[in-house]
C-alpha cells in the first residue's frame, strides 16, 4: 500500500501521520500474515483509516471500541484467513472508585490525572462517567501501569481495579440546553455564542488548532456547521447544534444546541 498516493488528499499533519501508521502496520500485516492493531482512534479518524484499508481486499480489519456505544475505537488488521475471534484482544477495562460527595468530577478530571502518569492520549480509550466512579477503556499494555500508580483524582483518593467487558455500564452524557442568535452559521460565530465569548476570541482557539467538528480538525473560521454537528473546543468542552433556525426579525439566526457537561 502507498502511503503518499493513499494519504496525498489529506492536509492535517498529525492525521496523515496516523494513517501513515495504519498503512505501515497493514503492509506488515499483509506482508509477515500477523496481527496488528492501531492505538486509539477517535470517530474522524477511523473513517480515514477504513477509506485506506477498503483499497486493499488482501486485509481484513475490525473497528473495536471496547463496548457497542464507543466513540473512540482501536483498528484490529488480520490477515484473510482469519477470523477477529481468534485475535487476542489488547482491549481491557479498570474502574476508578472514590468519594466524590464534596465535588463533582468530571471526565477532564480523569483525563488530566491519567495524563499525569505520563500516558499518552492514544491509549486510553472512552471515559464513563458515573456518580462514584468512572470506567476507564484502556490498551492492555497500560493497564497494570494505572492499576498501581493511579492514586489520586482531583485531589481525591482513588482505587483502581481491573474490571470485565460485561462490567461496563454505558451512561450518556448530561446536557445542558442552550439557545443564542448569531449573524452568520460560520465557525467562529457558532463558538462565540456557544460560550459566550468574543469573535476575536473563537479565532484564537481556531487558529490554534483547538476546533474540531465532527471530530475533524478546523482551522477555517468561515467552515458553516450545519444542524448535528458536534463542536469541540479543547478548554471550553463539547457541544451539539441541534438545529439551525429562521432568522428573526432583525436578521440574526436562531440557534438551539446543547452542552455537553
Amino acid at each position: 500500500m502507498d502511503k503518499l498516493k493513499l494519504t496525498n488528499h489529506l492536509k492535517d499533519i498529525d492525521l496523515k501521520n496516523k494513517m501513515f501508521k495504519i498503512i505501515d502496520k497493514a503492509n506488515s500485516c499483509m506482508k509477515n500474515y500477523d496481527v496488528k492493531y492501531s492505538d486509539f482512534l477517535n470517530p474522524y479518524e477511523v473513517k480515514n483509516a477504513i477509506d485506506i484499508l477498503n483499497s486493499n481486499k488482501d486485509i481484513k480489519y475490525t473497528v473495536d471500541g471496547g463496548y457497542d456505544e464507543a466513540e473512540r475505537s482501536i483498528i484490529f488488521m488480520y490477515p484473510f484467513y482469519m477470523e477477529y475471534e481468534d485475535i487476542e484482544n489488547t482491549i481491557r477495562f479498570i474502574q476508578i472508585e472514590g468519594n466524590f460527595k464534596f465535588k463533582s468530577i468530571s471526565h477532564k478530571d480523569y483525563l488530566g490525572s491519567l495524563m499525569n502518569l505520563g500516558i499518552k492520549r492514544e491509549k486510553v480509550g472512552d471515559i464513563i462517567i458515573h456518580e462514584n466512579f468512572c470506567q476507564v477503556i484502556v490498551s492492555s499494555d497500560i493497564c497494570d501501569f494505572i492499576i498501581m500508580n493511579l492514586e489520586k483524582v482531583s485531589r481525591n483518593n482513588v482505587r483502581v481495579k481491573e474490571i470485565s467487558k460485561k462490567e461496563i455500564i454505558y451512561n450518556p452524557p448530561n446536557y445542558k440546553d442552550i439557545s443564542f442568535t448569531i449573524t452568520s452559521s460560520r465557525l467562529d460565530c457558532v463558538i462565540s455564542g456557544l460560550y459566550n465569548i468574543s469573535r476575536q476570541e473563537s479565532m484564537k482557539f481556531i487558529n490554534g488548532e483547538k476546533v474540531q467538528v465532527n471530530y475533524e480538525k478546523i482551522t477555517s473560521p468561515s467552515r458553516e456547521i450545519k444542524d448535528e454537528a458536534l463542536i469541540s473546543v479543547r478548554g471550553k468542552g463539547r457541544a451539539k447544534i441541534i438545529n439551525i433556525g429562521e432568522l428573526t426579525k432583525k436578521g440574526k439566526i436562531k440557534i438551539q444546541a446543547k452542552l455537553i457537561v
